[in-house]
């Protein structure tokens, strides 16, 4: 199994759920807190053989279709930042492999790498609460996505449960809502109910522009007439770009961490549960085994 981690989603999530920490410097850590155990819930829940550490780049290519795209968002808070840095200073001695393309969004290599191990014969989780990574969700591949309280499975039949569509209808339903996270707007006057309606009535965005004089609502006939193209365009931007050239899934299989430089990391943050636990397990590693003393 292939476990994808969605970097920037789950240290969000982890900063604003978890109550400031801080090292003896003062430098947060709940962030980090958050991610490392998260990671190491899924490993030792999943057992995967394999796990990908997706970061974004520059979304050069949605800015071109879209230049206000995620204007939106306000800055990183400066104790976020911060732990960002010292997350990514620990993959590396971690054995966590990370994916990142200079011009690629985390979603998109996400999502194309879980289709490969799908591809391969391969299971694939992701976990991320990020509603585009659920346009792949199909036989072996699943989402996970996280609340305060638990870690939900989402799989073809929650998607179904949620908005009463098909995985492979979601970019098509995003793209009529717009995505409000994202800074795309939707088209006037369709809600999640409407878009919903419309995609099991008619399938996707192009049988639903080719039948819009059969639609009985004249105040919905009239918005999707005067509007449809702005959804056209969202489904250029929401859905997934999957046919990106990615390493071998071989580049991504888990190795224990054997770098001593964790440890100092780990101390330096004052995460004296996760130092333990790992110096421990590099110990048992490096110890001799019995009949190979003599």
């Amino acid at each position: 199994m292939l476990l994808v981690v969605d970097f920037l989603n789950l240290a969000y999530r982890s900063f604003h759920a978890i109550p400031r920490l801080t090292n003896a410097r003062g430098i947060p850590t709940n962030a980090i807190h958050g991610f490392l155990n998260s990671v190491n819930r899924w490993l030792a829940d999943l057992q995967p053989s394999r796990l990908a550490i997706v970061m974004d780049g520059e979304p050069k290519r949605r800015l071109a279709r879209l230049p206000q795209y995620k204007a939106n968002r306000p800055p990183t808070p400066p104790d976020l930042t911060v732990q960002l840095d010292r997350l990514t200073e620990l993959f590396a001695p971690l054995g966590w492999p990370v994916l990142r393309e200079a011009e690629e969004e985390a979603d998109d290599l996400g999502a194309a790498l879980a289709l490969k191990a799908s591809a391969a014969g391969e299971e694939a989780r992701i976990a991320s609460n990020d509603k585009d990574f659920l346009q792949v969700v199909g036989d072996r591949i699943k989402v996970l996505r996280g609340s305060a309280k638990e870690t939900v499975t989402a799989d073809a039949v929650w998607v179904r449960a949620r908005w009463g569509i098909a995985p492979e209808q979601v970019a098509d339903f995003l793209a009529l809502l717009g995505d409000q996270v994202d800074n795309i707007p939707g088209v006037p006057g369709v809600g999640e109910k409407t878009a919903s309606e419309l995609l099991r009535r008619f399938g996707d965005l192009d049988r639903l522009a080719a039948s819009v004089s059969e639609i009985e609502r004249p105040a919905l006939q009239k918005n999707l007439r005067e509007h449809l193209s702005i959804a056209f365009r969202n489904r250029d931007l929401v859905r997934l770009k999957t046919d990106l050239p990615l390493p071998s899934l071989d580049d991504f299989g888990l190795r224990p961490p054997e770098d001593p430089s964790l440890l100092t990391l780990l101390a330096d943050l004052d995460l004296k549960s996760l130092h333990a636990r790992y110096a421990k397990e590099m110990a048992a590693r490096s110890a001799p085994r019995q009949g190979m003393l003599f």
